[in-house]
């Protein structure tokens, strides 16, 4: 779980507030994110844009790294089981013509 410090965490009456104050603090990166609280509970999380860009690249990236990695696995295992298939150069080339 993400962990906030006290200048991130903000009620919601008073995100409407100081709403440009608390924007400017993201802008000037003073700040890296806002929890916006409702009732005393996280309801909402606020990121600069660009931030919250690289939060969605880096998960797609472990999404594809997982995958890269599950299929070389089973490549690795049907090597080791001896089920894999093997081709030469010419048998690649000759396919593929």
């Amino acid at each position: 779980m993400t962990s906030y410090r006290q200048d991130e965490l903000y009620s919601a009456s008073d995100m409407v507030k100081n709403f440009s104050n608390i924007t400017s603090k993201l802008t000037n990166k003073e700040i890296d994110k806002v929890g916006i609280l409702k009732n005393n509970k996280l309801g909402f999380v606020l990121f600069r844009s660009e931030d919250f860009e690289n939060i969605i690249k880096n998960e797609v990236n472990k999404a594809l790294f997982e995958e890269d990695k599950r299929f070389v696995g089973l490549q690795v295992q049907k090597v080791k089981n001896h089920n894999a298939k093997f081709y030469s150069f010419e048998e690649v080339c000759e396919t593929l013509a």
